[in-house]
């Protein structure tokens, strides 16, 4: 079978996280074809994976040089502005007609940009957001100035710029994630037929209700996080199959309008042979950090959470280990920074990427996971299968992958992360015990096989 794996920032040139399932899935299905398309930022970077099976990969730059310089025909013009002003009506208008009216705009928009054009190009987006604005009857909440009119349309207009992929000829699309995937996925079945399946691990539509919070003008957030709503709600009605990492994920797909009948729920797995329980612990009481440097993470309450462990028991040490992805050299900066600022410089390592997480779990007796958003972390499953206790904040799925194998603490409170590694730290027996439990629930749940197995029947189905 012929798939396209369409992702956005991730596979195949960042590792970890969601790109660590996508080569499990290609690399596990090895009778099937994969093409990988790939929603980036700007520019182009070398992959970082590679596989047998995969046959192409098609880079899908959004905020990347305009990708129609000449100014568009007067019809075409026409066509896209008519198109964006249903999308626009339909993403800030509430009642039964504002979805059919989004969906038939991005329909629209997805027909116009087969020639390979922007989608609005040559659309005047401020004046037709205004307009809209003015329709739904939002002026009474909040104003929208031109100012913030421009600043929405230009994050429109780079979001769409989704719709102009093109993948080859495939027999189903795999869309990692709604939002920018889902468009990819969604223009390709609008020209083609080409079926498709949406997987979700973090919920795309929470992420950016956290990313736009405090950053954008109230005007601006409410067009993007309608944008992105509306988008969720057609991906999960026109997908033939919508799964999720976890059922907390399932339970806001559902609110946000996903039919029962299509939702799975498939846990991440790991290959149990590439993960053995970990026969010893170092000789310093170490708290472990693997994934991404990113603000997602939020290090700056881990490093706050060691502060008082630190306090309690001077001979501790922090390893922060994991890659600094393009775009975050400053945060890591302030990471690093906020460790001396607090005392902590000697006791904090900023260890860097490892070629294998199970060597960073090998040096810490827990393994501490401080986000303030995830899907299904891998960190915490491999830190499981290896017979490693856990100390993980409650979003996403950690607490329903942990179980009663591992501590589960709110996020952003440094104090009771720092109480909960400290407990673990002291009290050896404690500590061992539910690291055993954690790799048979390893064992038992969350398996590469049972990943594998379900996806291959998913496709046999959408296929079908």
């Amino acid at each position: 079978m012929r798939l396209a794996l369409i992702n956005e920032g991730t596979y195949p040139f960042v590792t970890g996280g969601v790109s660590t399932w996508c080569h499990q899935l290609v690399t596990g299905l090895h009778r099937h074809r994969f093409h990988l398309v790939a929603v980036t930022g700007a520019g182009s970077a070398a992959p970082v994976y590679a596989a047998p099976n995969v046959t192409g990969l098609t880079s899908v730059p959004v905020w990347d040089r305009a990708l129609a310089p000449r100014r568009p025909a007067a019809r075409r013009r026409r066509r896209a502005t008519e198109a964006a002003a249903l999308l626009c009506r339909g993403l800030l208008t509430e009642g039964r007609y504002a979805a059919g009216m989004f969906a038939t705009g991005l329909r629209r928009l997805a027909e116009i940009s087969t020639d390979g054009g922007h989608p609005l190009h040559g659309v005047p987006v401020a004046d037709v957001l205004c307009d809209a604005w003015r329709v739904a009857g939002r002026q009474s909440t909040a104003r929208l100035t031109l100012r913030a009119a421009q600043s929405a349309g230009s994050l429109l207009e780079h979001a769409l710029r989704a719709l102009v992929a093109a993948p080859p000829t495939v027999d189903i699309c795999h869309a990692v994630a709604t939002g920018l995937p889902a468009l990819v996925a969604l223009a390709t079945k609008w020209r083609t037929g080409t079926p498709f399946v949406l997987t979700e691990h973090g919920v795309y539509l929470r992420e950016r209700y956290l990313e736009y919070s405090g950053t954008l003008p109230v005007p601006v957030k409410a067009v993007m996080t309608g944008f992105y709503r509306a988008v969720a709600r057609i991906s999960y009605a026109e997908a033939a199959a919508v799964t999720s990492v976890s059922d907390f994920n399932r339970g806001w797909q559902l609110r946000c309008g996903a039919d029962p009948a299509k939702l799975f729920v498939v846990p991440n797995g790991v290959d149990p042979d590439r993960f053995p329980a970990l026969p010893s612990e170092p000789a310093e009481p170490t708290v472990v950090w693997v994934g991404r440097v990113d603000p997602l993470k939020d290090l700056h309450t881990l490093i706050e959470a060691f502060q008082h462990v630190y306090a309690a028991t001077p001979a501790a040490r922090l390893r922060l280990v994991g890659p600094v992805p393009r775009g975050n050299e400053e945060y890591a900066a302030g990471c690093r920074e906020l460790a001396g600022r607090l005392g902590m410089g000697g006791a904090v390592a900023f260890a860097g990427p490892v070629g294998h997480s199970r060597e960073a779990f090998a040096t810490g007796h827990v393994v501490a996971l401080s986000s303030i958003s995830e899907g299904m972390p891998y960190t915490v499953v491999e830190a499981m299968m290896c017979g490693r206790a856990t100390v993980s904040t409650d979003v996403g799925a950690v607490a329903e992958t942990a179980g009663d194998t591992g501590l589960v603490v709110p996020p952003r409170d440094p104090t009771a992360l720092g109480a909960a590694c400290l407990e673990l730290l002291r009290n050896p027996n404690r500590r061992r015990s539910m690291a055993a439990s954690a790799r048979d629930r390893a064992l038992a749940h969350f398996t590469l096989d049972r990943m594998l197995g379900a996806y291959a029947h998913l496709y046999a189905d959408a296929f079908s």
